[in-house]
């Protein structure tokens, strides 16, 4: 194999890894068996994405679906707790933060006024000069 070939099945593990993790988060809780189904993926290749997805942190078995016949389902889920984004809005006379989990539900909130006539004066007052 070449070196472009190596980089192109990187690029197929890491789009499969996306594309098991999205599936999970827009219509978990979800089997194993299910996401391979909609994803056309090979149930060995989703339970190993699944396996690198629990091992990180990112999902979570929540339930056994009910029996078919066979081995009960194991339900997945995406963890939202353990990760956080901070978003930051800045306007004319206020910053506000928020604090969100990976769902996108917000955690915190904190609001701050403040006054500056112009631009100028807003970047001296917290950019320090070089």
């Amino acid at each position: 194999m070449t070196g472009g070939q190596i980089g192109n099945v990187d690029l197929v593990k890491q789009l499969n890894g996306a594309a098991v993790y999205r599936l999970i988060d827009q219509q978990g809780p979800i089997s194993r068996i299910q996401i391979a189904d909609v994803s056309s993926l090979a149930p060995a290749s989703v339970t190993k994405i699944t396996r690198q997805l629990l091992e990180r942190g990112l999902i979570k078995e929540v339930a056994q679906q009910a029996s078919t016949g066979g081995r009960r389902a194991i339900s997945l889920t995406t963890e939202c707790a353990p990760f956080h984004s901070l978003a930051v809005r800045l306007g004319r006379d206020r910053i506000e933060l928020t604090l969100f989990d990976l769902s996108g539900k917000p955690l915190a909130e904190h609001t701050e006024s403040f006054h500056y006539p112009n631009q100028e004066t807003l970047v001296e007052a917290y950019i320090p000069p070089a």
